[in-house]
Formats: C-alpha cells, sequence, structure tokens
C-alpha cells in the first residue's frame, strides 16, 4: 500500500467532514476542524510505532481487532473520556455533569481540570515510564542490537528487571514529590496529589499486566501464537484491551496534559474563538476521529509491512519517545513545558531511530560497485 493510498480514507473523510462544517457551521468551524485534524494526523504517526510493535505479538483474530476497532475505539474513549473521570474523580462530583461542564462550560471545566492536573501527570508519568521500562530492561529478555551503545546493552541485562523497573518509577515518583514540596513549602495540597497519583500510576500499570497476564493463561513471554483458540478464545481479546488501554493513555497524556490542547473543546487553535461550545466540541471529536481512523490505518501498514522488524531501530525510538515523555511530565510539575517541546520531541526521535535503521553502508557498497561497473566499460 503506498502512502497516497493510505492517506486515501482520513484526507477524504477530512475533506467532507469540512465541507459538512462549513455548511452547517460555517467557515470558522471548518478551518477549525483542518487545522486540529492535521495536527492528530501528524501526532498519529508517532503512535503508529509502537502500535504496530503491540500488533505484531498478537494472535491473528486479536490483531486483526485491534488494527480496525481497537485503535479507534480505544483513541476516542481515552481522549473523550479520561478528561471529565479526571475531574469527576478529583472534585468528587457527577461524571455525567462533568461531561456537561466540558461541553457546554469548557472554560469551568478547564479551570477543574487544571486543578487536578498534577495528580493527573504524576499518573501518566509514572505509568508511562514502566512502559518505557519493559523496552529498557528488557523484560521480555528478546534478543535485540542495543540502538545507544553499551550502557542500554548492560541495562538490557540486568537481574530482576521488573524490580529494576518499579524501583525506577517509584524513584521518580519520590524525587519529584521532594522537589514539588521544596517548592511549594511542603503545602499538603502540593505535594500529596504527585504522590497518590505517581502511586495509582504504579497500581494501574501492575493491574493491566496482571489482567494481560492472566488472559494468557500465565505464559511467559509476549508469544501469543497458541492462544486465543477454542472456548478460551476471547481472553486474547482482554489482552489487547490492556493494550488499547496503555497506548490510548499515552496519547492522551501528549496531547491533554502537556500542551494543554482540547479535552473536549477546541480552544486554543485559530479560528474556534467564535464558535459556541457545542460547536467546539463537535470540532474537536470529528478530528480525533479522523486521527484515530490514520492511526489504525498506518499501524495497521507497518504490521503487514513488517517495518519494524525491517527498520530494527524503530522500536528502540518509539520506547525512547515514551521515556522521554515520562520525564516531561514529571518536569511539567515543576516547569512549564513549551508545546513545540512537546511537538516536535516525538518526531525527532523517531526520525533519528528511523535514519539510523536504514541501510546506508549497503546502499553506499551498491552505488561503487555501480559506478566502478561503469568506469570498467567506458574503459573497455
Amino acid at each position: 500500500m503506498a502512502t497516497r493510498s493510505l492517506l486515501t480514507v482520513p484526507l477524504l473523510t477530512t475533506v467532507a467532514a469540512a465541507a459538512v462544517a462549513w455548511s452547517v457551521l460555517g467557515p470558522a468551524a471548518a478551518l477549525a476542524f483542518v487545522a486540529l485534524a492535521l495536527l492528530e494526523i501528524a501526532m498519529a504517526a508517532d503512535s503508529s510505532v509502537p502500535m504496530a510493535g503491540i500488533a505484531g505479538r498478537l494472535h491473528s483474530p486479536a490483531r486483526r481487532l485491534f488494527l480496525s476497532l481497537g485503535i479507534v475505539a480505544g483513541v476516542l474513549a481515552m481522549r473523550l473520556l479520561l478528561p471529565p473521570a479526571a475531574v469527576a474523580v478529583g472534585d468528587a462530583t457527577d461524571p455525567a455533569s462533568s461531561v456537561g461542564e466540558a461541553v457546554f462550560e469548557p472554560g469551568s471545566f478547564s479551570a477543574h481540570l487544571a486543578e487536578v492536573r498534577p495528580g493527573l501527570a504524576a499518573f501518566g508519568a509514572a505509568f508511562i515510564w514502566l512502559v518505557f521500562a519493559e523496552y529498557l530492561f528488557n523484560t521480555d529478555r528478546t534478543s535485540r542490537r542495543s540502538w545507544l551503545g553499551r550502557l542500554e546493552a548492560r541495562l538490557a541485562r540486568v537481574a530482576r528487571p521488573r524490580v529494576w523497573s518499579l524501583v525506577t518509577a517509584g524513584a521518580g515518583v519520590a524525587l519529584t514529590a521532594t522537589l514539588v514540596g521544596a517548592d511549594r513549602g511542603w503545602a499538603p495540597g502540593g505535594v500529596l496529589p504527585v504522590v497518590l497519583g505517581g502511586a495509582v500510576g504504579i497500581g494501574a500499570y501492575l493491574g493491566s499486566k496482571q489482567l494481560a497476564a492472566w488472559s494468557l493463561h500465565g505464559r511467559t513471554g509476549t508469544d501469543t501464537a497458541s492462544i486465543g483458540v477454542g472456548r478460551g478464545a476471547w481472553r486474547i481479546h482482554v489482552h489487547a484491551s490492556t493494550v488499547v488501554f496503555e497506548r490510548g493513555l499515552v496519547v492522551f497524556m501528549l496531547f491533554e496534559i502537556l500542551d494543554g490542547v482540547y479535552s473536549l473543546s477546541g480552544s486554543g487553535v485559530s479560528g474556534t474563538d467564535g464558535l459556541g461550545a457545542v460547536e467546539q466540541a463537535a470540532v474537536a471529536v470529528a478530528a480525533i476521529g479522523v486521527g484515530a481512523v490514520f492511526l489504525a490505518r498506518l499501524t495497521s501498514r507497518l504490521d503487514e509491512a513488517a517495518g519494524l522488524r525491517r527498520l530494527r531501530y524503530l522500536k528502540a525510538g518509539a520506547a525512547y519517545v515514551l521515556g522521554v515523555l515520562s520525564v516531561l511530565l514529571w518536569t511539567s510539575l515543576l516547569l512549564p513545558i513549551p508545546g513545540v517541546v512537546v511537538g516536535w520531541f516525538g518526531s525527532v526521535v523517531i526520525g533519528l531511530a528511523l535514519a539510523t535503521s536504514l541501510p546506508w553502508r549497503a546502499w553506499w557498497r551498491r552505488a561503487r560497485r555501480g559506478l566502478t561497473g561503469r568506469a570498467r566499460t567506458a574503459r573497455g
């Protein structure tokens, strides 16, 4: 499948939805939708690499479900439902009221979301660090070539990698809580959300892994080819759902927490200021849907082409994107993170991983042989 065909569905959907928005809501809504949709498509390109790595480990029926409905539904659910859920839990309010406030009173909802943001950021940082630590400490003990040299190779061979993962995550929570406490005079309202958020993030990760292990009948490793057969076939779909949760949480944190862009509204994007709350929500939901569809198609393309096997360092790059994201989340509890950093760090890391994966030496040797052959022909 060529790049042109890969982009056909999301681009046609974008054009059609923009035309509908123009005719129903006006040019401001159409322009805002296009801007949001293009941003969603660009950010989906980063997320597709780790998604493809997970898809390659799933049994065939679950892989098809994951690559089609699973990714789209997971991203939509995490992006649209997690912010109101976080506000409802943090403020001890009715979830339905939080959803209504997100749609009809985006300004008030943004203020409430900012109040619970420290706990959310601490939760996401701890959870995402543990996902990254699976690669860093090679918890699956897979054979691989280190991308960053000897230090990475040594970390991949440590004894008890899961213990190291938990220890480093706990150290990150403790260090961040200490720095936040020192910065804010050890006020309980400043330290407690960081500690509780980090603890809940570690607990959620362990719960997700426990559910995944149960769905795999307690097998070790990531080979799922022999499961999901017969009466227990539904278990592999439970495993796939844990993957969707992990990646959906990563995408949510990337968009909603670090750069503060649109929960259920399109505030912050040029052209949305003249729209009502419901119109902004409709534009944002449609743009998120387009990004989710593109993510599913791009992930499927990488899986079909075995891109992660051919480009050996792409998986490493995707893992380090998660590591940097978790560090940025912890840092954002102390310092504001510029949006440009969030918008480009993933693309830079993935680009470096792609560049180092390409067979430059083989291409150079073939080019030299070709030049030598032509020179000999010319002399003859």
